[in-house]
């Protein structure tokens, strides 16, 4: 019960410093016209959980009727394993060159590379480091979720790249939405979101405030617990980023 209740005080704290950090970004973005600040405050809407910024960094292996195979070497026709139907074969892979156009030389954004360690979402997933796209969702407790969401410093970190003026990455199309097996981790294959309902249930932070009141949910729930599921999963990854830290 002690250790539980000072779980919750670390969420608190944690969720309350995030918070800040949300508020500071959008209050930053007023120094910009309007139509501009909007994009900042939701620079990925319209992107999340399918589209052609669901793609995953040169070098990445999936999973293929003949084992682990970089993303890269792969081509339309050949056998991947997609979690729903089974063995699929590869309709589309498509590929595109990511710039450095951030401020201050980095990187922006749906395509904005995150790179999730080893171990962040489970046992052995991912197997080693995996980078995707910013929108790129990542099956998680029966649900879909933009990995943008589940950024948390730690164990799921936005990747400076550094070395590196462009990256290349590679989208998977199958025949219908599904999900791959990407160096251990479920990742979604490629969806255009115009035509293709997502294999399974899509959550999502739409922007700024939509973050801010999550984080808040989050920090009052040591007095009562509102926490919407995709609010627990967030916080379960962190917690758990915290620990990997702490393992380490």
């Amino acid at each position: 019960m002690i250790e539980d209740k000072q779980q919750k005080l670390a969420r608190t704290r944690r969720s309350l410093f995030k918070a800040i950090g949300v508020t500071a970004g959008a209050v930053a973005a007023t120094s910009v016209t309007k139509k501009q600040a909007s994009a900042q405050w939701c620079w990925w809407c319209g992107d999340s959980g399918g589209g052609s910024k669901v793609c995953f960094a040169r070098g990445t292996r999936i999973m293929t009727a003949e084992g682990y195979r970089p993303v890269e070497t792969l081509a339309a026709g050949e056998l991947v394993a997609a979690r729903f139907a089974g063995l699929s074969a590869i309709q589309e892979i498509a590929s595109f060159t990511l710039s450095r156009t951030g401020p201050n030389g980095g990187w922006a954004g749906a395509s904005r590379p995150v790179r999730v360690k080893a171990g962040a979402l489970g046992d052995h997933s991912p197997s080693r480091d995996l980078v995707l796209t910013a929108s790129h969702s990542v099956l998680t407790d029966g649900a879909l979720v933009p990995v943008i969401n589940l950024v948390n410093g730690t164990s799921i970190v936005f990747d400076s790249a550094d070395g590196h003026e462009t990256l290349d990455f590679f989208h998977v199309g199958l025949g219908r939405h599904d999900v791959l097996d990407a160096e251990g981790a479920a990742c979604e294959s490629w969806r255009d979101p115009a035509v293709e309902e997502p294999c399974a249930p899509l959550l999502s932070f739409y922007g700024g405030r939509d973050e801010l009141r999550s984080r808040l949910r989050s920090a009052a729930s040591i007095v009562v617990d509102r926490r919407q599921p995709l609010d627990i999963i967030r916080d379960t990854l962190e917690e758990r980023g915290i620990e990997l830290a702490r393992a380490a």
